[in-house]
């Protein structure tokens, strides 16, 4: 089901893929606010078993971004328990 926002649909499917850069890695988002710069930047680092990425002065990012993670964790906890009750109940018959 396709929301209204495209961006938010886009970061969705970006996530969703099975990329090797995302697989098996924990995803860290970080919103700072800096006096010092007045410049927005998303910083990205890639470690062996994470990515951090730094939303700098820029609020609709992070937001944005933690609102895709925070989706996609509700629909695999969802898919989870799902499995898990179909597992339940074809053990019950």
């Amino acid at each position: 089901m396709k929301s209204k926002n495209k961006i938010l649909d886009s970061f969705e499917e970006f996530i969703a893929l099975p990329l090797s850069i995302l697989k098996n890695r924990i995803i860290q988002i970080t919103g700072f606010k800096s006096d010092f710069m007045e410049t927005k930047s998303i910083d990205i680092e890639l470690t062996d078993d994470a990515i951090h990425i730094n939303c700098i002065n820029n609020e609709s990012a992070y937001n944005l971004l933690s609102s895709v993670i925070y989706k996609r964790k509700l629909i695999k906890q969802k898919q989870l328990q799902e499995k898990k009750e179909n597992e339940t109940s074809i053990g019950a018959a």
